[in-house]
């Protein structure tokens, strides 16, 4: 009966493991739209935390793929259970949650394009604190894709940061430097302009666990 499935839903082995350009481009178009529409459309507030932002987020772009009927599966604080959790040889509460994760037409489960989202300011304002929050930015967002708790079998991933207060670039100047203090010089962050969204970069990295070299796109979004 199984195999019936086959011609009604194709085959596993037909599917590619891979999230490659093309594919990521595509996320990051459905991203940028949704951002201008919820700027445009003020659907925020400043006060919000980035699981707020980054909800508020998928649901436009859940519209927007909806809209052009585009087979994509838009998931928001996506559990990534590790093979031995799956086994029963580790403790699946521990698994790590990212903030939206994109896959497509296979049926993979480790093959997706992670999106991580933090809440940024160039300098303190109200309760947030800048130098926390660009140093958390790096610790739990940048080095979770480099030490492989999120996207440990792709090559590309992206950070989103939620810009309450300040400027892009200034905030961008920030994290490299303390990049560049830790010793990560290679890491920087640099502007890579991507179609219809200016305040975008890009980084390299060398994954600690495989040692493969992994790319980072980083959208700064303005809600000021």
């Amino acid at each position: 009966m199984l195999k019936d499935f086959q011609s009604t839903i194709g085959r596993a082995s037909d599917v590619l493991r891979n999230v490659d350009s093309n594919f990521e481009q595509a996320c990051l178009c459905i991203m940028t739209e949704a951002f201008k529409r919820m700027k445009r459309e003020k659907r925020y507030e400043l006060k919000w935390n980035e699981t707020r932002f980054s909800a508020c987020l998928v649901g436009y772009m859940r519209k927007i793929r909806h809209e052009n009927d585009i087979a994509l599966r838009i998931d928001l604080e996506s559990h990534l259970y590790r093979e031995k959790m799956l086994k029963g040889t580790e403790d699946p509460d521990t698994a790590p949650r990212i903030d939206i994760k994109i896959s497509g037409g296979w049926v993979y489960e480790d093959v997706y394009y992670g999106i991580e989202g933090k809440v940024l300011v160039e300098n303190n304002w109200r309760t947030r604190k800048a130098n926390k929050l660009h140093r958390r930015y790096i610790a739990t967002g940048i080095d979770n894709f480099v030490n492989g708790r999120y996207s440990d079998k792709m090559g590309i991933g992206c950070m989103v940061g939620y810009v309450v207060q300040g400027s892009a670039s200034e905030i961008a100047s920030k994290i490299n430097n303390l990049l560049i203090r830790d010793g990560r010089n290679k890491e920087n962050i640099m502007l890579h302009a991507i179609d219809g969204c200016s305040n975008c970069y890009l980084s390299k990295h060398i994954r600690t666990t495989d040692y493969k070299e992994i790319e980072l796109r980083h959208i700064f979004s303005i809600f000021v």
